[in-house]
Formats: C-alpha cells, structure tokens, sequence
C-alpha cells in the first residue's frame, strides 16, 4: 500500500504536486468547523442567560 505501483496515465511527480497543492490551500475545512462550534456554544449560552438569569431580576 505504501510502495504502490503509479497508476497507468500519471507521472511519479503528479500525485506529489496534486497533494502539496492541497495542502498549501489550508486547513479551511477544520476551521469552519469550529468556527460553527464556537458559534453554535456562544448562542446556547446567550439563550441560557436571557432565559434564565434576566427572567429572574436583580438580586436583592
């Protein structure tokens, strides 16, 4: 599996550059990613506190 044999139609060199134009491109799919967990935690926490906590008034 590591040493495979170059499918027929392609250079050694072209999968090599195929995966270095991948990789330079970025980590964009892991970053979106938590971008949306972040997103998705910050608004659980801003409905629990007007839901809970502002319903509730000051402290006295």
């Amino acid at each position: 599996m590591l040493n495979s044999d170059v499918p027929p139609g392609s250079t050694p060199g072209t999968h090599d550059e195929k995966v270095d134009a991948i990789v330079a491109s970025g980590p964009r799919g892991a970053i979106v990613v938590a971008s949306i967990a972040t997103a998705v935690v910050v608004a659980i926490w801003i409905l629990f506190y007007l839901l809970v906590f502002v319903p509730r008034g000051v402290i006295q």
